[in-house]
């Protein structure tokens, strides 16, 4: 038997010593003997030992979404990479020469310390007995009872539980800040008088008005002085359909002029603009689901308690052989490691059908979630519109029409251009190009091909341009937007020759998704930046339950917060920029491969086929991993209360809590490890035709 308190004080003589010489000997830049091994076992694990927990495919999507590995998660590497070479002193001191195994023992206390120190540090901040306390007691009793070779294997495996555990934490956060940060020029444009010249971008005060031209990025908050453009804000609202500004309007940092010249006149600039107070609002926000603990660790706390006076009974009754025996029952640990190898197996079991789950407690909050809104532009529907109806005046055709507007539209950069020139490769069109393309004021583009005079664009600038617009073409017009359509007016030497109506492009699985998600009773919402009309024609076209319109960023975030506040648990779906916030307060974030690296970074479900087909998918897994947990759990108790019986009623002792550990442990780690196969996997992985996706 080893003198265990002769060898503590040892190992922290020689713990203190070592440390000390660090202190001592070492240059800020040198690395110490310790920090080295420390190095090597970082490297030994995320290369050797990751890759044993996922299957290939999950490997992959994780070194694609993953940018580091957090503090906790390199400790627990560090400590499982040592934990190796003591069980090899463990046997060879069973084997060869026993005094190895002191070393063993000495390591194995050297290594349990940290977690012994949080743990009751944990557990005196929030006033309960917490399972990794108690989680070391086997390892001291095991020592102490000189089963060196299998309190190290336990230890081993105890690792392996907190490592997996681990790799269910969040990882995403180092990107929040860095995306909305405002990136201003070296020097800008200013005003003066009659003047323009340039200055540099330190200098700019409020009430300065800078001069912006097209392709140039907003690096101010303010008001347009004088000047029309079409702008990007896509940053902002989401919405990918450029919007239209004049003199009086409001402009933000960080949007895009697509076409025009704005002379803006600077009310903010760098941080107290809106684009770095939401980059402020992501680095700074706290989410309550970091404080969320997974079931069976919640289930492996509650254990402890019981354990502890069923131990402490046998002391007293049995003597202490069989107090020692319950200590080693594994209640809690098989517990402990059974629900973290079920999640592991779910999310290799997702990863084979397109979805990466990179916080396991996502998954476990999945099949509880009953409130799912969607983001609109982006997620329900594409970035690009696309050609509802084209009305004609006259006698002229759908075809010419579209003809003279692709032909305005040429090398535009913006969306309604690209689907208005889609449309026309579409019908075989050949669009010569325009002698000339100038940007109009009124928000338009005003081009000429041979002798023809080509005007395409808003209503507003048609009436600026003194075209006439019949009544005809108001009313078509009016009820466009009543059913959620943009229009585009197309006119031929000052005469107006027909309206382009475009509507927002839906993803081709939404339909069959949603009607998946109303059987699963799910509320559904839509949260858009857009107006009311084409929110409002969304919803009514998909059936969603609620929908709302003209929402900012921080906006989304505060929707979700009072509907949690009202006991709903709710699921976000976003793939933008501006959806971060609202995916951080969400219950469960979930965007698609191809969204913004912010919407992936911040999302804790990806689903890798760059659509929303497999979000059923994602439903089914959580369901099947939730009843898989339940039954897992079940099975874990029953050798460890055979053991207990055993101890008060047959005086059972170490051999026998060892043998039913084993049984408990491999009944565990079997059913955790081989879950059935979701039956409705396949079935929703069809679309509506029967084709599987």
């Amino acid at each position: 038997m080893i003198p265990l308190i002769p060898l503590v004080l040892a190992g922290g003589a020689i713990l203190v010593g070592l440390r000390n010489h660090k202190n001592k000997n070492s240059t800020p830049d040198e690395k110490s003997v310790l920090d080295r091994i420390g190095d090597y076992c970082q490297t030994f694990v995320q290369r050797h030992i990751d890759p044993l927990f996922n299957n290939q495919e999950r490997q992959n999507q994780i070194q694609t979404y993953q940018h580091s590995v957090s503090e906790s998660e390199q400790e627990i590497n560090r400590q499982l990479c040592l934990t190796v070479p003591s069980t090899g002193l463990a046997i060879a001191g069973a084997i060869f020469y026993p005094p190895l195994s002191f070393l063993s023992a000495l390591s194995l206390l050297y290594l349990t310390a940290p977690f012994m120190r949080d743990s009751f540090l944990k557990m005196r901040k929030e006033k309960k007995l917490k399972y990794r306390l108690f989680a070391i007691l086997p390892i001291v009793t095991g020592l102490y009872a000189g089963f060196y070779v299998t309190t190290n294997l336990v230890t081993l495996v105890m690792f392996l539980a907190f490592k997996i555990s681990a790799r269910s934490e969040a990882r995403i956060q180092e990107v929040l800040q860095n995306t909305f940060e405002i990136r201003p020029p070296t020097s800008v444009w200013i005003k003066m008088g009659q003047l323009e010249t340039e200055i540099p971008f330190t200098e700019l005060r409020p009430g300065d008005i800078i001069i912006v031209i097209a392709g140039q990025t907003i690096p101010v908050d303010g008001y347009i002085d004088e000047g029309f453009a079409i702008l990007d804000q896509h940053i902002l609202t989401g919405e990918s359909q450029p919007v239209e500004k004049c003199a009086g309007d409001p402009v933000f940092a960080n949007t895009l002029i697509l076409t025009g010249r704005l002379y803006i006149r600077v009310e903010k600039s760098g941080h107290q603009t809106a684009s770095a107070r939401i980059a402020t609002i992501i680095k700074n926000a706290t989410h309550f689901r970091i404080e969320h603990e997974a079931r069976s660790e919640q289930m492996a706390d509650k254990l402890t308690l019981p354990v502890l006076a069923a131990s402490g009974l046998a002391l007293a009754t049995v003597g202490a052989s069989g107090a020692v025996a319950i200590m080693n029952s594994g209640f809690g640990s098989l517990t402990f490691i059974s629900g973290p190898l079920s999640m592991l197996s779910h999310l290799n079991m997702a990863s084979e059908h397109g979805i990466l789950v990179k916080e396991g407690r996502a998954l476990e909050a999945l099949s509880h979630i009953d409130t799912v809104i969607f983001d609109k532009t982006g997620t329900l529907t594409l970035e690009s519109p696309e050609i509802n109806q084209i009305y004609c005046c006259d006698n002229w055709t759908k075809e010419q029409v579209l003809f003279y507007a692709g032909v305005a539209e040429q090398r535009q950069p913006h969306p309604i251009a690209k689907a208005i020139l889609a449309f026309a490769r579409d019908l075989n069109l050949i669009l010569p190009m325009p002698d000339s393309t100038d940007y109009c004021i009124g928000f338009g583009i005003h081009a000429r091909l041979h002798d023809e005079i080509i005007d395409v664009g808003s209503l507003h600038y048609l009436q600026q341009a003194n075209i006439e617009i019949p009544d005809s073409i108001l009313n078509i017009q009016k009820h466009s937007h009543s059913e959620g359509f943009s229009t585009i007016m197309v006119a031929v030497n000052m005469k107006l020759i027909g309206v382009i109506d475009l509507q927002s492009q839906l993803r081709q699985e939404v339909t069959f998704l949603i009607e998946q998600l109303h059987n699963r009773k799910l509320k559904l919402c839509i949260l858009s930046g857009d107006n009311a009309e084409p929110t409002q024609y969304l919803a009514k076209r998909l059936g969603v339950d609620d929908y709302y319109f003209q929402i900012l960023p921080t906006e989304k975030a505060d929707i979700i917060k009072k509907l949690q506040q009202q006991g709903r648990k709710v699921c976000y779906i976003g793939d933008g920029i501006n959806d971060a916030i609202a995916l951080r307060q969400a219950d469960v974030s979930i965007s698609f491969r191809g969204a913004t690296d912010l919407a992936t970074d911040s999302a804790q479900i990806i689903l890798m086929g760059e659509s929303l087909i497999h979000l059923s998918d994602a439903f089914t897994i959580a369901d099947s991993f939730n009843k898989n947990m339940d039954s897992t759990l079940r099975l874990s108790f029953l050798p460890g209360s055979i053991l207990i019986g055993g101890v008060f009623l047959f005086h059972f002792g170490m051999p026998s809590a060892l043998f039913f550990y084993s049984l408990g442990l491999g009944i565990a780690v079997s059913k955790a490890l081989s879950p059935p196969t979701p039956k409705l996997i396949e079935q929703s992985t069809k679309s509506p035709d029967g084709v599987v996706a």
